[in-house]
């Protein structure tokens, strides 16, 4: 049982560890001031109440692209002892698209702290990422 134990855990510890999606970009790719978009897919939000709906939105507008990738990497990186409230809400999904066909995703909770993942580390407080995605005519709920 130990060996198949040890085993287990090294062959999970192997997949999960490094483990990156066909085509996914990465954060340094995405908040470098070289980082070339395409397109931003905007989906969201993913959880809708019954009789509504949700979507996905798209552009291509560079300039917009850009400025919300450098508000989603410029968000800071939550404190240890950070305490949030157990409130729930929609997220984000939010799909950066590259000129060298790169894909970057980000998951943006727009509940509690407001977390965003997909940018190696986790962030939190997304309100200029909401501002962002609004200034450029993006679904995104109000910034709180």
């Amino acid at each position: 049982m130990r060996k198949l134990s040890a085993v287990l855990v090294l062959v999970l510890g192997a997949t999960a560890c490094g483990h990156t999606a066909p085509g996914s970009g990465s954060t340094e790719a995405l908040c470098s001031p070289s980082y070339a978009p395409r397109e931003l897919v905007d989906r969201g939000p993913l959880y809708t109440p019954p009789g509504r709906t949700s979507g996905e939105t798209r552009t291509t507008d560079v300039a917009a692209i850009k400025k919300i990738a450098a508000a989603a990497c410029a968000l800071p990186t939550p404190p240890d002892d950070i305490a949030c409230t157990l409130e729930l809400g929609p997220s984000f999904e939010l799909r950066f698209l590259d000129t060298q066909g790169r894909t970057t995703t980000l998951t943006a909770e727009s509940y509690g702290c407001q977390f965003v993942e997909g940018l190696g580390s986790r962030r939190f407080n997304a309100k200029p990422l909401w501002e962002a995605l609004t200034a450029a005519g993006l679904p995104a709920p109000r910034p709180r």
